[in-house]
């Protein structure tokens, strides 16, 4: 591992996922690292997560290396953590995602001079208490792994303001070290094509990856006999879920395509909804807008600090049953031309959350972190 262009040694550690259908801090952790890789030479450390696909032994002594990006991606069992920290002598640790196999990191930073800067997209103590059942261990485990990550690391990024006051509810936050970063788009969602409309009848996608959007399905429900306009919904998600179509509203159930199909799946939609209670940013919102979607979010969604009512998208309460119907009603009675002027301002807004911008503010954390 060799230093950066600014002549800081960067390791990055948490998950680093190959499938295909990624999360949004997995999307995220890949994009950082992909950045850095272009002129930096580092390594991605992970651990062997699967408890039923790996033996004990390769938990604690395995190791395997792939190459990615340019660099490598390590997975390590846990007693491989620390040699390997050792050899390299990392000036900064960015852990991009929250693993509890990180903690090593921590007592590191206790006898060696790192710096740790941790990427808190979601708070997890908030979301295992509101919206996941698991057993009682491993809620324990992940509470005092959250504690350490957010108290002890140098510079703590969440992606909006709305994640770091959710995040002081469970933990006080020293403000000096909390950064409020946006999540990224990836190139691949500016397609470039002028949207001509789908027609009379509008179309919007929603998507429903797990529990966390429990609560934008819900409100669609509610307020579904409100919305007065011929409405298209497509709902993608692999999980098994009904919704009864209305007079004016036709459902749609799709699974979850991989990231790089998506632009070609938006090129006949209109509009994308972000309908839930809690989402610290929504990646999907602003990939949705790079592909010229507009965008109706709920001012719960971390993203909707970048959109502006009637100019590149709505933002309504999630608790106002009426605002999402009001919105859509609106979109319906717009114009043509109206709605192309929504959908290039939101092309426009998710232009500057391009990757290749917002890592630009990565690289100015690294070198106020390492001094």
């Amino acid at each position: 591992m060799k230093r950066t262009k600014d002549n800081i040694k960067v390791l990055f550690a948490g998950r680093y996922s190959a499938d295909t259908l990624l999360s949004g801090p997995e999307r995220t952790a890949r994009s950082i690292f992909a950045e850095h890789c272009l002129s930096n030479s580092s390594v991605f450390i992970q651990y062997f997560f699967d408890g039923r696909k790996f033996s004990l032994f390769k938990k604690l002594f395995g190791k395997e290396v792939i190459a990615s990006e340019g660099c490598e991606v390590l997975t390590l069992g846990l007693l491989r953590l620390m040699p390997e920290l050792l050899r390299r002598k990392p000036e900064i640790i960015h852990l991009i995602t929250f693993e509890r196999f990180a903690a090593i990191f921590y007592i590191y930073r206790m006898v060696f001079n790192v710096k740790i800067i941790y990427n808190s997209h979601g708070i997890v103590q908030h979301e295992n208490s509101e919206f996941k059942d698991i057993p009682a261990f491993y809620r324990f485990k992940d509470k005092i792994c959250e504690k350490i990550f957010l108290k002890y690391s140098d510079k703590v990024i969440f992606p909006s303001i709305l994640a770091m006051d959710i995040a002081e509810k469970y933990c006080s936050v020293n403000e000096k070290k909390a950064v409020v970063l946006p999540n990224g788009v990836n190139d691949v969602f500016f397609t470039g094509k002028a949207k001509q409309g789908s027609g009379a009848k509008l179309k919007a996608v929603l998507q429903f990856r797990n529990r966390l959007n429990s609560s934008g399905i819900e409100l669609l429900e509610k307020s579904g006999s409100s919305i007065k306009i011929p409405l298209d919904i497509y709902i993608l998600t692999n999980e098994n879920i009904y919704l009864q179509n209305k007079d004016n509203i036709s459902y749609h159930i799709t699974k979850l395509i991989p990231s790089y199909e998506l632009p070609d799946f938006y090129a006949d939609k209109d509009i994308f909804l972000s309908l839930n209670k809690y989402d610290t940013f929504s990646i999907s919102t602003a990939e949705a807008m790079a592909s010229g979607l507009i965008p109706v979010v709920t001012s719960q969604t971390g993203i909707s600090r970048y959109i502006e009512n009637g100019v590149n998208g709505f933002v309504f309460d999630h608790f106002d049953i009426g605002g999402l119907p009001e919105i859509l009603n609106k979109i319906g009675l717009t114009s043509l031309q109206e709605r192309n002027e929504l959908i290039c301002s939101a092309v426009k807004t998710a232009g500057d959350l391009r990757w290749s911008s917002v890592y630009k503010l990565y690289e100015e954390l690294y070198r106020e972190t390492a001094g």
